[in-house]
């Protein structure tokens, strides 16, 4: 239950807040897609999400069960399961045959560089991708509230 009066300077403020909170949890799923450890990506992604989206209502000061349906939830699960996949796709498989296209000599692979492109772009897909979920859940919340005090 909403503890302040909701006005749109309390919102932006709240909003602020939270989109900084998005922001701190979006660097932490990338340095987890960086990390070459099977299912960390995912794992990490799925209790970021859970984190992010607790850690926003109670920013905002309101119940998740008044903020989201079980179809909500799904959705989130399915969005943070294709981010995680996104990412690995892009390390492993995109980056590789790229480099492939573009170098006909195998100097790029030699270095290792391949490979560390391919992590820094599989952190970037984490990263943008976690950070949209998390400035979505913002603005429905926002929204919910603005409907709530109207």
């Amino acid at each position: 239950m909403v503890q302040y009066q909701i006005t749109e300077q309390n919102l932006k403020q709240k909003q602020e807040e939270a989109q900084e909170l998005v922001k701190k949890k979006a660097r932490t799923s990338a340095i987890a897609a960086i990390l070459p450890i099977p299912f960390l990506d995912v794992g990490t992604d799925m209790k970021l999400m859970k984190d992010i989206y607790g850690e926003i209502e109670e920013i905002f000061e309101v119940d998740h069960d008044d903020v989201s349906t079980t179809s909500d939830d799904l959705m989130t699960r399915a969005w943070v399961m294709g981010t995680s996949i996104g990412s690995e796709l892009m390390r492993k498989n995109v980056t590789p045959f790229v480099f492939r296209i573009f170098s006909k000599k195998q100097k790029f692979s030699r270095f290792g560089l391949v490979t560390l492109l391919g992590n820094v772009l599989g952190a970037g897909v984490s990263y943008f991708l976690m950070k949209k979920l998390g400035d979505d859940h913002i603005e429905h919340v926002v929204e919910h509230l603005r409907n709530q005090a109207a």
